[in-house]
């Protein structure tokens, strides 16, 4: 017997345009989604099931309005070549810690680009967030409570039949576990922190859901 099923969610409802430019923004809402069909990056023919995450951002505009803007669909991945990790270092400002939950980001204040792409057919204009840092000091008191949005859209998480949902950071396998700081101190050394890598919207490893 054939039955039904429901569709996976493509993102978060946004009615209108996010206009382009740089903005202090507020994280909404975090969707998490697990065990999902998704094309494979090397082959779009074939399928496979992936855990998936996805952001959305709260800002107002030099209007004086308030808009949403989603982030693009990430692998949840913590290796520090994926697309997720780079992102969350872009926006922290310094590697994520493995085993942390991301989505405390709920309600964090950050700084947002946006830029306008139009639709392979040109029909349709799209808000894509292409850059993300942490807020500076002198603009913190610019964050905007959740509050102002309205209702936030409570985050969805699907865990696969017989599993239990991860929303942390785990680490990748054949990675070195972190120094405990006791360590650090007793040696009096500091490990010199390495370079947070620049996050790139568009997908260049395969580790990640091609956008």
């Amino acid at each position: 017997m054939a039955q039904l099923q429901q569709p996976s969610t493509n993102g978060f409802e946004i009615e209108a345009l996010a206009p382009i430019g740089t903005y202090v923004a507020t994280c909404l809402d975090i969707e998490d989604q697990f065990a999902v069909d998704r094309p494979k990056f090397e082959n779009p023919q074939e399928t496979e099931k992936l855990d998936v995450t996805r952001f959305l951002f709260g800002f107002r505009g030099a209007d004086g309005h308030l808009y949403k803007v989603q982030s693009f669909e990430f692998r949840i991945s913590g290796s520090p070549k994926s697309n997720l990790f780079k992102f969350l270092t872009a926006w922290l400002g310094k590697p994520p810690q493995y085993g942390w939950d991301y989505c405390e980001l709920k309600g964090e204040g950050t700084m947002i680009t946006i830029a306008h792409k139009q639709s392979r057919d040109g029909t349709k204009t799209y808000a894509n967030l292409i850059g993300i840092a942490p807020v500076i000091d002198q603009l913190k008191a610019q964050i905007i409570p959740l509050a102002a949005f309205g209702v936030v859209p409570a985050t969805q998480i699907t865990p696969p039949a017989g599993g239990t949902p991860q929303a942390a950071y785990n680490q990748p396998p054949g990675t070195q576990a972190s120094v405990p700081a006791q360590a650090s101190e007793s040696a009096n050394q500091q490990p010199t922190p390495p370079t947070p890598p620049a996050w790139n919207p568009h997908t260049t490893e395969d580790e990640d859901v091609p956008f």
